[in-house]
């Protein structure tokens, strides 16, 4: 049962790499990863004004 679901992960990794799918996921995590990043940047801004 553990080989067959290793062999299952190892066929959609490797379709995931061959089709180039894989770039596109990391690329879209990574937006938005930066653009969360900037959001809670811009709050915390706010809130520092706030507090002065």
């Amino acid at each position: 049962m553990l080989t067959l679901l290793q062999a299952q992960q190892a066929a959609s990794q490797s379709i995931m790499l061959q089709n180039g799918k894989i770039f596109l996921v990391m690329t879209v995590v990574c937006i938005l990863l930066i653009g969360l990043f900037l959001y809670v940047n811009s709050i915390d801004k706010k809130i520092k004004q706030l507090e002065k």
